[in-house]
């Protein structure tokens, strides 16, 4: 015990002298894609080759459990978020990733204590573990200058990772220059180029396939996207001028033309008067107007704001679109959700084809389409026969939001929600 306060002490002290110290290597207002490059990291730091993996993977932050379990390894991983301690929710990665991760569930330590950041306790069990290489994202640099800088001069293998929404161009769908830099120098850090260069085949083989089924549409239809989440669940006025699966599966966004920061989430909130001057606007081209509401925000959706936007319509076919964003962009959910899409608007796939579609996404991205979760999430048991990712997914969202990530939505006239997918 004395030895813990001592060290905690010690690591205390470094964290003050590393707050005088502490400089940023993004420069004078520089963005992280400005100075990512053939050789180093999201923050200007040169990529460190692992030599083995022997002494396991810290994985903390938005977004480094799920790089590490689409490279996979999050068997190797021996201390992640917190937020990927329980919380499954629309993070399709956790439902394979999340079982194999080498942490103790009776051990706080084997988890940040923080939601998506960084604290002096963790930086001293870091410290203490002596980990492989610990992956963290670009913002730890500014926002945890002290911890991130304590991690490196502690003599740590420390790789900062991007935070990347819009992963493909908008109109070509090529694979982004930030996401290409993403894989690339994860590939190089690991050592894994080969799983570098199957992730992005996968990526642009399924956009392929889906423009391709997109391509046989003959009359495009228009829609609008409610309930989008984005630090945290928001009700049916959360919304986006570019929903990349509407894009992909060639559906007109009702809300195209409102300006949009295409470096972040993008999402925003709208007013019942501007989605009814957008739906207005689509049907004068004589448009078909549906509306997709994410499954993420679908239970906030009750309330007046909400009920006043989807009493406009009413009338229209109305549809859950598959979880969009939780704790970041759900790469994998944004393929399958246009597949989705296809399915509901256009009627362009079967359900068996839109199933064999679904498992094909999450083979190339988990490596498995099984789900594989062995805990409760927010009280909803594990299951207990074999269970796709997809439907173990609907299953933890009826339980917990007690609405699916799939189906038909029928709009009453008070603006409730009856659901075509029974509990």
């Amino acid at each position: 015990m004395e030895q813990k306060k001592i060290f905690a002490v010690i690591v205390v002290a470094v964290l003050l002298v590393a707050g005088i110290a502490a400089i940023t290597l993004l420069g004078d207002g520089g963005k992280a894609e400005d100075v990512v490059g053939e050789n180093v990291d999201f923050v200007g730091r040169e990529i460190q080759v692992v030599e083995n993996l022997d002494n396991g993977i810290v994985a903390i932050g938005q977004d480094s459990f799920r790089w590490m379990t689409y490279f996979g390894l999050a068997d190797k991983c021996i201390m992640i978020d917190i937020n990927d301690r329980t919380n499954f929710m629309g993070k399709t990665f956790m439902y394979y990733g999340r079982a194999l991760a080498d942490v103790d569930e009776s051990d706080e330590n084997d988890f940040s204590h923080t939601n998506c950041g960084i604290t002096p306790a963790d930086v001293a069990n870091i410290l203490k573990a002596q980990p492989s290489i610990v992956i963290v994202p670009e913002g730890f640099i500014t926002d945890y200058p002290n911890e991130y800088k304590s991690l490196v001069d502690g003599g740590l293998n420390v790789l900062s990772i991007g935070y990347i929404y819009t992963f493909l161009e908008p109109e070509t769908f090529e694979v982004v220059d930030s996401l290409k830099a993403q894989i690339s120098l994860i590939s190089k850090a690991l050592n894994m180029e080969e799983r570098g260069e199957e992730l992005l085949d996968a990526i642009s083989f399924y956009v392929a396939d889906i423009r391709s089924i997109a391509a046989t549409v003959t009359e495009k239809k228009s829609a609008y996207i409610g309930a989008l989440a984005y630090n945290g669940a928001h009700g049916a006025d959360s919304s986006i001028a570019y929903y990349m699966p509407f894009a992909l599966a060639g559906v007109n966004n009702i809300l195209a033309g409102e300006e949009m920061d295409m470096e972040g989430s993008g999402v925003s909130t709208y007013s019942a008067t501007k989605i009814k001057e957008s739906v207005d606007a689509a049907e004068k081209t004589g448009s078909e107007v549906m509306l997709f509401l994410d499954a993420t925000g679908l239970y906030m959706c009750g309330d007046m704001t909400s009920k006043g936007i989807l009493q406009l319509f009413e009338e229209h076919d109305a549809y859950v679109a598959f979880p969009y964003i939780w704790t970041g962009i759900n790469y994998e959910n944004i393929l399958i959700s246009a597949y989705q899409i296809l399915k509901d608007a256009y009627g362009l796939l079967t359900e068996e084809q839109f199933e064999a579609k679904v498992n094909a996404v999450l083979d190339g991205f988990l490596g498995s389409h099984m789900s594989n979760r062995d805990m409760a999430s927010s009280g909803v048991p594990a299951p207990t026969t074999p269970t796709t990712i997809y439907e173990d997914m609907n299953n933890a969202y009826m339980g917990r939001r007690a609405n699916p990530v799939y189906g038909e939505i029928t709009i009453g006239s008070d603006g409730s929600m009856t659901f075509g997918v029974p509990a």
